[in-house]
């Protein structure tokens, strides 16, 4: 029997991973953009830039590969190769939209907190036809937070009107889980085949391996 969540008057989700099947998109981007220059990820780097806005990621792969390229040509060719696929190819997880549907019927609003650009996040969401359900979408870059901190969070639930306590917040990286509950909301850690547990450290109060058997929110 599917667990329930009440009093909660937020639903805030990430995207990579957690809504969108896209995870594989920037792995492949990550494989073409090192491979032309002979070098290739590391769990570590993989690690450090799922958590950090598009800026952020594209100044810490200069410094982490110590490359002669600046941020600016690495977004450039970042956003080349993934504004296409974020507006045409990338869908939802199954289970996905029956998720959101049941969130909006029990009068909760519905936010993202990504570390995508807005112009991915949004085009992906509008071609999912999810756009309607979101009454406010939050960035890494635009906030100048990132997701590793509780700030983000806290920010999103001062812009929502709600108290933090009131939030559930459904993610798929460790980092971004520990600091939604540093924040004191409710957690839904989507744990896929990669997800470290160890890493939350206890943080997760729901395990799922989809949004499919995430607890339900309930009206008042």
């Amino acid at each position: 029997m599917c667990a329930h969540l009440k009093n909660i008057r937020a639903a805030i989700f990430d995207l990579d991973g957690t809504l969108f099947d896209s995870v594989g998109l920037w792995h492949e981007i990550d494989d073409i953009f090192l491979s032309k220059r002979n070098l290739a990820p590391t769990d570590e780097y993989r690690r450090a830039i799922a958590v950090v806005g598009f800026r952020a990621a594209a100044e810490y792969t200069v410094e982490y590969y110590k490359l002669k390229d600046s941020p600016e040509t690495l977004m450039k060719e970042w956003t080349e190769l993934a504004r296409r696929a974020y507006a045409t190819t990338v869908k939802a997880f199954s289970g996905a939209r029956e998720y959101i549907e049941t969130c909006a019927a029990a009068g909760a609003k519905i936010a993202a907190v990504t570390s995508l650009r807005r112009e991915f996040a949004v085009a992906c969401l509008k071609n999912n036809g999810l756009y309607e359900y979101f009454s406010s979408v939050f960035t890494a870059d635009e906030t100048g937070l990132n997701k590793s901190s509780s700030e983000i969070y806290l920010h999103a639930a001062r812009s929502l009107g709600v108290n933090p306590i009131e939030c559930a917040v459904y993610d798929d990286v460790p980092i971004a889980i520990k600091a939604a509950k540093a924040a004191g909301m409710t957690t839904v850690a989507i744990a896929g085949g990669t997800f470290d547990r160890s890493e939350c450290d206890g943080a997760a109060d729901f395990w799922v391996a989809s949004l499919r058997d995430a607890p339900i929110l309930i009206g008042e």
